[in-house]
């Protein structure tokens, strides 16, 4: 890791990486989530975001693929790719 990345970096979750150059503020991070995980129609899936999030163990800085997965993994979600149908569907 870079000397500089490791020094500017903002700890906790008040960000999370995209690169050593781009990042979500958590705010961000939690709309984009929703949407790529198509969880607009969860009532209150906002809360368990931020409440689930609230138990993350990772350590500063904070990348936005190993937080996805963790997710993923802790709530049982799944990507979804807006060019294709979803299996249900057909």
């Amino acid at each position: 890791m870079r000397d500089d990345f490791a020094i500017k970096q903002v700890s906790g979750l008040e960000c999370i990486y995209l690169s050593m150059t781009e990042r979500f503020e958590l705010d961000c991070f939690i709309g984009h989530y929703i949407k790529t995980r198509n969880l607009r129609a969860v009532p209150e899936i906002e809360r368990i975001l931020r409440t689930t999030l609230e138990g993350y163990p990772g350590h500063a800085p904070v990348m936005v693929n190993e937080l996805n997965a963790w997710i993923d993994r802790t709530l049982g979600y799944r990507a979804t790719h807006p060019d294709f149908t979803q299996l249900d569907e057909l």
